[in-house]
Parts: structure tokens; sequence; C-alpha cells
């Protein structure tokens, strides 16, 4: 599953262009459009801060699109990543998949 954030929706809806938000929330326009494409993550702070200033719940500014996409380029790694996940019972801590989901964004980027 994949989460992305969809600021530029919301803020259009809502009448406010992506510069004019840019404006009110202190930010250089730059850095709000790529957390808007995924390029650069937002702090829990940070997404409660742009829903205030649009007038709307953190929740509205999240969308979850399933993927098939793999999170690592090699194969075994995937492999791995899968048996792993397996192993794990129901309600177990699954933290460290979103570790390394993270790992593998910083170090390879939102390549598509």
């Amino acid at each position: 599953m994949r989460i992305r954030t969809c600021i530029r929706r919301v803020a259009r809806e809502r009448g406010t262009s992506p510069a004019e938000l840019a404006r009110r929330l202190k930010w250089y326009r730059s850095n709000l459009s790529a957390a808007d494409a995924g390029r650069r993550s937002l702090s829990l702070r940070a997404l409660a801060r742009l829903a205030t200033v649009l007038g709307c719940s953190p929740g509205e500014l999240l969308e979850f699109a399933e993927t098939d996409r793999p999170v690592f380029r090699q194969a075994r790694l995937n492999a791995w990543l899968a048996a792993r996940d397996a192993a794990l019972t129901d309600g177990v801590e699954r933290g460290w998949v979103h570790a390394v989901w993270l790992a593998w964004q910083r170090h390879y980027g939102q390549r598509r």
C-alpha cells in the first residue's frame, strides 16, 4: 500500500492556489510541491499545520493506493522481505517493514 498526499487537490477544492498556500505556511513553493509529489516526506506536525491552514482534517490530505511495485530492485531482497513478513504472526509489530521502505525511498527516491 502506498500513502501519498493530495495537497494540491485539497487546496484547489478550498479555493487556494498552491503558491498562496506556500505563502501562508511560510514554506518554499518547491518544498510544498515536493511534498505533494512524494519526493519529500512530511512530519505529523507539518501535516497538522497544513490541515489547519486549509481547514480540513489531516486524513483528508492523505490518499491510499495499492501498488504492486517491489520495495527493492534485487529479487533476492524482495524474496527475503516477503519471507520475513510471512513469518510474522498477525498483531506483531511490523515497524521494521516501514523502516526498510523509508530507507529504500531515501536511497533510490521516487523513481518511476
